[in-house]
């Protein structure tokens, strides 16, 4: 399936502004938090970029790629991995909590807890959302 060309020049527009936002960051007297702000906006724009960009020119280059990636095996490969990364993701998280708890460092320790909560219900609503598609 190939991508219209105002597609492509789109993910080279994020580039420019990227560039601008590092300028904003570099010679701009802004605030901390404006700062953090546009640094996560820019590691957003430019990773989403580069990831299309790069996912275009694999399949320019190699016709069977995209067959590939969807391959049965591919596809069953990447589900595993997926639930084995976010059960250490739980994991991870669990074990910050719990430091943070003897820490004595409450804010972090909540903000943790809550977001080991909201992952299993973010999965089941997005499993849902998913089902009613396919």
């Amino acid at each position: 399936m190939k991508k219209p060309k105002n597609k492509k020049k789109l993910w080279y527009l994020g580039y420019v502004v990227c560039a601008f936002i590092l300028l904003a960051i570099a010679f701009a007297d802004l605030p901390d938090m404006a700062d953090i702000g546009l640094s996560v906006a820019f590691g957003a724009i430019f990773g989403l970029c580069f990831t299309e960009l790069w996912y275009d020119k694999q399949v320019k280059k190699n016709p069977d790629f995209e067959v590939e990636v969807e391959d049965e095996r591919n596809v069953q490969i990447k589900y595993r991995a997926g639930y084995m990364a976010c059960g250490f993701n739980w994991l991870l998280l669990s074990a910050a909590t719990v430091a943070f708890i003897i820490l004595d460092y409450m804010v972090p320790a909540i903000i943790t807890g809550v977001i080991l909560i909201v992952q299993p219900v973010i999965l089941i609503v997005a499993s849902n959302i998913i089902e009613k598609k396919i």
